[in-house]
């Protein structure tokens, strides 16, 4: 999944919210601003153009925060 833009579309959910619906670099600096107990129910479904509905779990999206790519865009 290392091929996936930061500008793939995207949205940050939890069971009956959603925290964001924009860019994977949006998502993820959500995720990040979130409270630690929303951070582990909170994961981001990827568009379809991405191999349909991808979904990234808590583990994939700390990963992804670890990137220093995302704070150049």
């Amino acid at each position: 999944m290392d091929d996936i833009p930061w500008y793939a579309e995207a949205s940050l959910r939890a069971p009956g919210r959603v925290y964001c619906a924009g860019s994977l670099a949006q998502c993820v600096r959500k995720w990040q601003r979130l409270p630690e107990i929303d951070q582990s129910s909170a994961y981001i479904n990827l568009a379809k153009a991405f191999g349909g509905r991808v979904t990234l779990d808590r583990e994939y999206v700390v990963a992804l925060a670890a990137h220093d790519d995302l704070r150049k865009i």
